[in-house]
């Protein structure tokens, strides 16, 4: 799947990109015959168990590094000096023979006078693999002065032996600039907050006062109020979100495969198109095994529960670096995301309200992960049993994320930026014991998968609208091309809104589908016009239907004749999918780091 734009717009683009090479000491893993330890010269070995050795590749200019069974060890590099602010391209190529427990990682090491700062992760694939490219993309945060790098490998059967053939190492500081001509739009901003759920807006109702921020670009601006992410986990929603393309398509409904490299981003596309790219996140699953980090100049990914303030301390800077410039930047708030600690100052903000004395129930710590009637363990606060605790605290996560989104916009009118096109959503909603699942989220209702949309720019879009039209994560990217020049372009699943955007009619949609589950087990939610909503399987077979108009709690099945046009909606969808393009992707394990970090985040038990 191929996105071009024409030659001569190409040739014209504003973007220049420049590399200044690292010297990496023995980037190939030389390793000299005498001493023959097998330790390439200047790198160190640190194994916990087994043994790890290099020896030369077969292939030219190539080493091989191979282990006995049971080897957890890491081979790291010296340090060298690196340039702050700079972003860190490490490629290399690799070549894997081994058990199909086996798991290597290379980490891209960050460090400052005080210590190490960051470290960047690059999984290999499961079992044996042909040669591939291996690329980590991290910029070094303030106070970074050197970087070095460790190939990892952790043996999952003690039985069993593997080796990996790598090319040489090679490490370089990529700057970008993206000035004359201007582009169509100079600046647009993509903000995706995690796990922020529409109805606690208060501009769409909410009895506290949780995003006076947010409601007045939903004033300015233009509301899309029906909108449902693609599904309701982060890493396929926001995958659908930077691609354009449906979960299925990608291949994967759940937080663990990577971004097939056949499917571009919008920072590929956002590049060709001239600009900038720039990523501030945080979240595991939008670290650089996961691809999304693919066509960034600038990328940096932080451990969960950064809070909003230290993305805008990074992202404001960067800005005002670039203000010359045509920029797209990604910015994810992590901040609504369990276990609910906002800062100190919002923490007990909604406590002794009227929604607060209202909540009398109860709730009790459990063990599972997500789903359960229980507070997920990670959750749970000690000594605090009462719902109104997580619910308030959930809502502290929010006004502290919208005040930093209100930063983000003052310092956007303040240095005269307020000519950017901004989009503010969510990767998914989260339950607050609806349903009888407790504080998580993961499942086909609309509290898991209706979320705000907001497009926000003055003189760029017809504001004050609010519309009912149905919207979908696929549909933003096209509308980020299209405002950037690049028109309407096929390959889609969405469309693009600037027509809407602009004031102009909302075109018909039969639906937009949401998905969950495993490859053998689907089950779609389908939002239709005029509040119908439909869960289905791949077959054509109707499981539940509702009116969330009429019922926005999903409490009351549609019954007798109303199911009638559910069902057809059900066959339409079944025949429309079979007729669509999916991607069928090998599954991954996972290692001990990822079962930590996703346990953390709930998703795993």
């Amino acid at each position: 799947m191929l996105f071009l734009f024409a030659a001569a717009a190409l040739a014209q683009s504003p973007l220049r990109v420049s590399t200044l090479p690292i010297p990496l000491g023995n980037a190939g893993l030389t390793v000299d015959a005498a001493p023959a330890d097998g330790v390439p010269d200047g790198w160190t070995v640190a194994a916990q168990s087994g043994n790890l050795r290099v020896v030369p590749g077969k292939e030219a200019s190539t080493a091989a590094l191979s282990w006995t069974a049971g080897t957890k060890a890491s081979l790291c590099s010296a340090p060298v000096a690196v340039p702050e602010g700079a972003t860190l391209r490490l490629h290399s190529r690799v070549k894997g023979a081994a058990a199909l427990e086996d798991v290597t990682a290379v980490h891209l090491h960050i460090a400052g006078p005080k210590g190490e700062l960051h470290t960047a992760r690059r999984r290999m694939d499961i079992g044996a693999f042909p040669w591939e490219n291996l690329d980590i993309l991290s910029t070094v945060p303030p106070s970074g002065n050197q970087a070095w790098l460790c190939v990892e490998v952790q043996m999952q059967r003690a039985e069993a032996a593997g080796q990996l053939s790598l090319a040489p190492f090679t490490l370089e500081a990529l700057s970008a600039e993206s000035r004359e001509p201007k582009l169509p739009i100079r600046r647009v901003i993509l903000v995706s907050i995690e796990a922020f759920r529409r109805d606690h807006v208060t501009a769409y109702g909410y009895p506290r006062n949780t995003t006076p921020n947010l409601d007045a670009l939903i004033a300015e601006g233009v509301s899309f109020d029906q909108h449902y992410v693609p599904a309701p986990y982060t890493h396929p929603s926001l995958a659908s979100l930077i691609t354009g393309q449906l979960p299925v398509t990608l291949g994967f409904v759940d937080n663990i495969p990577s971004i097939g490299k056949s499917f571009p981003t919008a920072a590929d596309l956002m590049s060709q198109a001239g600009y900038v790219t720039a990523a501030f996140n945080v979240q595991y699953v939008l670290s650089n095994r996961y691809g999304l980090n693919r066509g960034f100049h600038y990328y940096r990914n932080h451990p969960n529960d950064t809070p909003a303030n230290v993305l805008n301390d990074e992202l404001l800077p960067f800005l005002t670096a670039h203000a010359a410039d045509n920029v797209f930047a990604w910015v994810h708030y992590f901040d609504p995301h369990g276990p609910y600690r906002p800062p100190l100052r919002f923490r007990t903000l909604f406590d002794d309200d009227a929604l607060w004395s209202a909540d009398p129930m109860r709730v009790e710590r459990g063990e599972a992960a997500e789903g359960a009637p229980t507070v997920p363990k990670y959750i749970f606060d000690a000594n605090q049993n009462e719902r109104r605790h997580y619910v308030a605290a959930y809502d502290g996560d929010i006004a502290f994320t919208d005040a930093e989104l209100g930063r983000l916009v003052a310092y956007l009118r303040a240095s005269n930026q307020d000519d950017t096109l901004l989009v503010v959503t969510a990767d998914h909603g989260e339950s607050m014991t609806d349903h009888g699942r407790y504080f998580c989220h993961g499942s086909l209702y609309d509290h898991d998968l209706h979320v705000p949309f907001v497009v926000w720019g003055p003189g760029l879009v017809a504001g004050g609208q609010r519309t009912d039209a149905l919207t979908s994560h696929v549909d933003v990217l096209p509308t980020l091309l299209d405002y950037g020049g690049a028109g309407q372009l096929p390959g889609f699943a969405g469309i693009s809104l600037r027509p809407m955007l602009e004031g102009k009619p909302a075109p018909a949609r039969e639906w937009v589908s949401s998905v969950v589950g495993r490859a053998e087990n689907l089950r779609y939610a389908l939002h239709a016009p005029g509040g119908l909503k439909v869960l289905t399987d791949p077959y054509g077979s109707l499981l539940q239907a509702f009116d969330v108009h009429a019922d926005p709690a999903e409490l009351i099945e549609l019954t007798g004749k109303d199911r009638a046009p559910a069902k057809a909606l059900a066959k339409r969808f079944a025949a429309w999918r079979r007729s669509t393009s999916t991607t069928k992707v090998k599954p991954q394990t996972l290692d001990k780091e990822d079962e930590e970090r996703l346990r953390a985040l709930g998703y795993i038990e």
